[in-house]
């Protein structure tokens, strides 16, 4: 600003100074109206250039500010909707028995959901998911909210909770109805039915002690849909014949 007031106070004082020489003892005027014309000239697109300069900076600046606030005021948004922190534990590794009666009786607020990975079924109280394990944990602190991503116990939690790979179904077939039971309950099958191949007279039992004949679903499927199904064998004859 002490540029641009100097400038004009130096503008004005051109236009309106006569300079004046002594010569031969009598005073006379140096320029004359069309000598300081011509230098008027000159002078004014520079004075007026030099006063430009100045408030175009200050423009200049000002739109920086603006840009500077800008930003600013877009990092202060953009921090503001970052997701807030959990708070919650992780409880990754857990079974769904062990996390829902956690949450029950610590955070009774929050609405839960339990879902099933190998096919995105919700839980609603089936006993076989009580040893499922979680593998993802998703939470809405602000809505108090939480879905929790189960896989049964004999699936590793992948780092990114998507399964690749699945187990296949086993084959029962030639073992006992009492060894396939058993290990079906293990593998996923919360339950396993069993009749013989040939029903003879009443007999209606389930002759679990008699082998296996045929089951459903055969060996060698996926187990991504049998997870929580029942396996259905069908053991052998009184004779131990699988011919019906």
């Amino acid at each position: 600003m002490t540029e641009i007031v100097a400038l004009a106070h130096c503008y004005e004082t051109i236009t309106s100074t006569v300079a004046l020489r002594r010569e031969d003892g009598h005073d006379r005027r140096v320029m004359s109206d069309h000598a300081r014309e011509r230098r008027m000239v000159g002078i004014r697109p520079l004075v007026l250039g030099l006063l430009t300069v100045p408030v175009f900076g200050l423009a200049a600046c000002s739109g920086g500010g603006e840009d500077g606030a800008s930003t600013e005021a877009s990092r202060g948004s953009g921090a503001g909707s970052q997701r807030p922190s959990p708070a919650l534990p992780s409880f990754k590794g857990k079974t769904y028995d062990a996390v829902s009666g956690e949450l029950r009786r610590s955070w009774p607020a929050y609405t839960t959901a339990y879902r099933a990975l190998p096919d995105g079924h919700l839980f609603d109280g089936e006993s076989y998911s009580g040893t499922w394990i979680v593998c993802t944990q998703v939470e809405d602190s602000q809505a108090r909210k939480v879905e929790f991503g189960f896989l049964p116990p004999q699936v590793p939690c992948p780092p990114d909770g998507r399964v690749t790979t699945w187990p296949v179904v086993p084959n029962f077939v030639g073992t006992t109805g009492n060894e396939a039971k058993q290990a079906a309950l293990q593998f996923g099958f919360p339950l396993v039915s069993s009749q013989p191949l040939v029903t003879e007279g009443y007999d209606d039992s389930s002759h679990l002690e008699r082998t296996v004949c045929t089951q459903d679903p055969p060996a060698g499927q996926s187990m991504r849909l049998h997870y929580g199904t029942t396996l259905d064998l069908r053991v052998a004859d009184s004779k131990g014949s699988c011919t019906p």
